[in-house]
């Protein structure tokens, strides 16, 4: 390992190399994020085939929201299915129907029987979503472009049924300037980001490895660079997923939590430390609105005219709800951030993010944790299941062997041994 130098690391404490943990077992790997780029790839070259109704009036093909951002993680908690959110820019007059628009689209992307996706197409309310047998989806959402406003600003189209209804409506949107504004405002934490991909990268290979008895892959090109606000947002939707996963109705939208971490980003020197920033941040303003009896209301800052909470809330009571599972978030956070011993990390976070990452996880840094016993790199507590690791340590049991990074300067960190 390089020579460490002496200033504190973005993953400081254990509960700093748990979070990340979960984050990497939750968010689309390497190999998926390759997979999801060549699988939009072909839906573009499909749609624009000849013979197709799109034919010559796709203008622009491109990926939104979390993979736009790079947070895309497991929809479902047991499984590994991933929604992948796509636009379709399309050459159609802007007072297309809305059904009509849908209709296009989903023609385009069924094709004819036996063809590729037909089997595999399901409309929604919005998007047109392609079901492929590993559980990603892909949803592709046509828009039209709307000249008079900011680039890429256009209209989607939103429509329940495949006739006109008094519901349906065309609404104004800019994923792709929410996702410039986004990015420009969680810019690169160049040590967090060493250190997370360094360990994703392992994680990977490990999966890797244990699926066929071969040699690991060589080091791949990370899908993104990580800041911590980035992390914190995937793992606000994850927990936001567990929270919901047995609710009925609509859960908070990814891009309204996007929002707020965009806002309050840049703040913190940890990990644990930005997720419960932004955890108080979100109840701040949710709670001072329920306090007031009003609903929430986040527009797109690329355009005012993109309203992210046009379907949820909805009433002071989805809100409520929402406020309670905050409140309850800050308090675990604020006991994971003090003296808190492994085994109670692990049964907080397993409440908070799944039981299936945090226990892979926590196995996990056993493991690192015991390699620093075994070099000689921890000192026992006599009399309890505690042991100390020094700064020096607690870095090798954060850092890839090729990554060089920086320590914390406290003298000593504690583990509750597994």
């Amino acid at each position: 390992m390089n020579m460490l130098s002496a200033v504190r690391l973005p993953l400081s404490e254990p509960i700093d190399f748990l979070l990340a943990d979960v984050a990497i077992r939750v968010q689309l790997s390497a190999t998926n994020h390759k997979l999801a780029v060549d699988r939009y790839a072909a839906v573009n070259k499909w749609i624009e085939r000849a013979g197709s109704p799109l034919e010559g009036r796709v203008e622009i093909f491109y990926p939104q929201g979390s993979m736009a951002i790079g947070a895309t993680i497991a929809s479902k908690l047991e499984r590994d299915e991933f929604d992948i959110d796509l636009i379709a820019q399309l050459d159609f007059p802007a007072d297309t129907l809305p059904h009509e628009m849908l209709d296009v689209l989903e023609l385009a992307i069924r094709g004819e029987p036996g063809s590729r996706y037909h089997d595999m197409t399901e409309r929604c309310t919005r998007c047109i979503q392609i079901r492929y047998k590993d559980g990603m989806h892909l949803d592709v959402t046509p828009m039209v472009r709307l000249l008079n406003l900011h680039e890429r600003c256009g209209f989607i189209f939103h429509a329940k049924h495949r006739w006109a209804t008094a519901d349906d409506r065309r609404i104004v949107a800019n994923p792709w300037g929410f996702a410039q504004w986004f990015n420009a405002r969680t810019p690169v934490e160049l040590e967090f980001a060493k250190i997370y991909e360094a360990r994703a990268a392992d994680y990977e290979a490990s999966l890797l490895l244990a699926e066929a008895d071969v040699e690991p892959v060589p080091d791949q090109v990370p899908p993104h660079k990580k800041s911590m606000a980035l992390i914190a947002l995937q793992l606000l939707k994850r927990w936001r997923n567990v929270q919901y996963d047995q609710r009925e109705g609509r859960c908070p939208p990814a891009v309204v939590l996007a929002k707020f971490v965009a806002d309050n980003a840049n703040q913190t020197r940890t990990l644990s430390a930005e997720l419960l920033h932004q955890a108080r941040q979100l109840k701040a303003a949710f709670s001072r609105a329920q306090h007031d009896r009003e609903l929430v209301e986040v527009r797109n800052p690329a355009c005012g005219s993109d309203v992210f909470t046009d379907r949820w809330p909805g009433t002071l009571q989805a809100q409520g709800v929402f406020v309670a599972d905050l409140t309850t978030l800050v308090a675990k956070l604020e006991v994971l951030g003090g003296d808190c011993d492994l085994a109670t990390m692990q049964r907080l976070l397993s409440e908070l993010f799944g039981e299936r990452p945090t226990l892979d996880a926590v196995r996990s840094f056993n493991r690192r944790a015991g390699q620093a016993i075994v070099q000689g790199q921890s000192q026992h507590v006599p009399g309890s299941g505690r042991f100390g690791i020094p700064g020096s340590a607690a870095a090798t049991i954060a850092l890839s062997t090729n990554v060089a990074a920086a320590v914390r300067d406290t003298p000593r960190h504690t583990y509750f041994g597994g």
